[in-house]
């Protein structure tokens, strides 16, 4: 409900094992789908085989593991956006737009955690289910340094009645340091400067955006003077 142009059609079940299921409905309400995720459609490994262009190869018969054409497919975002039909430099210029926002909803949450703060806001956010961050400890530990100058928010510690409330707190702060999780992707629906860090190989999100760096997570400790050169841009 945060966006005009997208229409909900909401079926209930587990999201994996409901896609052929969704798939069907989509194909008696609206003609037809796209799976953007085409490694989930394991009942129609060999259709997907057959379609021009998919640079993916089945290497067994159940379709649960895949060899990837890198050079077509070199993560797993610019693999979803071209089954959608766009291009690489699409994905990462189009703007991501809520104009769905609730600007009350969002001065609510801002009062609720800035109060009467007078510091600049650095928002941060290390908590994330399918991508976890091993170096919380490391990386705070330097975030710490800069606590006079700085007022930090743990993200992952606000309950907003909607994800994208959180997007008047990115336009109150000036800057967010984020693991691989939905505060990064979120991002780029703001101007708001960060640092992102994202898990390594295939699967590691593409930041974009106002994006200061992006760090792979097996570099996360050898690139620590990357968050003090962060910290201190802002």
């Amino acid at each position: 409900d945060g966006v005009s142009y997208v229409q909900p059609f909401p079926i209930h079940g587990h999201w994996f094992a409901q896609i052929p299921f969704a798939r069907e409905l989509a194909k008696q309400h609206f003609g037809g789908a796209v799976i953007p995720q085409w490694w989930q459609e394991t009942d129609r490994a060999q259709e997907i085989m057959a379609e021009q262009g998919t640079g993916a190869t089945v290497l067994q018969c159940h379709g649960f593991n895949w060899g990837v054409d890198m050079s077509k497919n070199p993560n797993y975002g610019t693999s979803m956006w071209w089954r959608m039909g766009f291009t690489r430099d699409e994905m990462m210029s189009l703007p991501l737009v809520f104009d769905r926002r609730s600007p009350s909803r969002e001065a609510a949450l801002a009062e609720l955690v800035l109060g009467k703060n007078q510091k600049p806001v650095v928002l941060y956010n290390f908590t994330g289910v399918s991508s976890p961050f091993a170096y919380v400890p490391e990386v705070m530990r330097t975030v710490m340094k800069y606590t006079n100058k700085f007022k930090f928010i743990d993200l992952g510690k606000i309950v907003a009645h909607r994800i994208y409330d959180l997007l008047g707190l990115y336009d109150r702060a000036v800057g967010l340091i984020t693991c691989d999780t939905a505060t990064g992707h979120m991002a780029p629906a703001s101007k708001i400067r960060y640092l992102g860090y994202t898990v390594d190989g295939w699967s590691s999100s593409v930041w974009k955006g106002n994006v200061f760096r992006s760090i792979p997570y097996s570099q996360c400790l050898s690139r620590m003077a990357e968050v003090d050169e962060f910290l201190q841009s802002l």
